[in-house]
């Protein structure tokens, strides 16, 4: 579905910047993982969408949160100022499953990835689950403040640029938490998740299915499967994450 919707906040999260837009008219039906597609100014192709995964699904607003990038169109989206109307598509995909009986969530990202395990959050809340975030940012900066976080969230951090006593890796936490989940998301680089899914093979033997589910390391361009930029290879065939996933079981994918 093409609609347009309207920035209606802008805040500085850390060295990320939050955005929440608005539609006059109808409600978002959109499920965690899923994803739009942005057109990204009227200079821009309208093949050259960029995709964004809310980090709030609400029913008159979505959120979504911007790292530091390089990427022209999401610097022009960072650039617009509250007022703005945006071209979207979506939602597209298939998003996260929180099964019935998950109730001690384990969150695991990239602090670059992270946004699509946001909007995990407030269903599983709801459901009264614990929940750990463990993020990992190249830098200090790059690490999401705690107070963007509600209070019940258990939140631990590393970097490659630690302050003294703190870690630079999330294995310890990692290792310790999967004692204790009963669900696990992932969002990261294909490197990030191949070392994910090594040390949960390590910990619990295998990777069951269900455990654990994953945002596909892939560009999204198109959103239909058409441009077949996003293939992800699951041992037994390749299938195209737009249309497939973008979220799929960890032990599906092969890294």
């Amino acid at each position: 579905m093409v609609f347009t919707a309207t920035i209606q906040s802008r805040s500085d999260l850390g060295s990320s910047l939050a955005i929440r837009v608005g539609r006059s008219e109808g409600f978002w039906s959109c499920q965690p993982g899923q994803f739009y597609l942005l057109r990204t100014g009227a200079a821009w192709s309208p093949y050259g969408r960029r995709a964004l995964f809310p980090t709030l699904i609400d029913p008159n607003e979505l959120g979504f949160l911007l790292a530091p990038s390089n990427d022209p169109g999401l610097a022009w989206l960072a650039a617009q100022p509250a007022g703005t109307a945006l071209d979207l598509i979506g939602p597209q995909g298939r998003g996260f499953m929180l099964h019935e009986h998950q109730r001690r969530i384990l969150l695991m990202a990239e602090a670059s990835a992270v946004a699509p395990l946001f909007a995990l959050i407030p269903p599983a809340l709801a459901r009264q689950a614990s929940i750990t975030l463990l993020l990992h940012g190249r830098r200090r900066a790059d690490l999401l403040p705690a107070a963007a976080l509600p209070p019940a969230v258990e939140y631990y951090t590393a970097c490659d640029d630690p302050l003294p006593g703190q870690p630079t890796t999330l294995d310890d936490a990692f290792v310790s938490a999967l004692n204790w989940a009963d669900g696990l998301y992932l969002a990261g680089s294909a490197e990030f998740l191949r070392q994910a899914k090594a040390v949960v093979t390590e910990a619990r033997f295998a990777v069951t299915s269900g455990f654990a589910q994953a945002v596909a390391p892939v560009a999204l361009p198109c959103g239909v499967g058409a441009c077949m930029a996003c293939l992800v290879d699951s041992g037994r065939g390749r299938h195209r994450a737009c249309v497939r996933g973008p979220v799929f079981d960890l032990g599906e994918l092969a890294l």
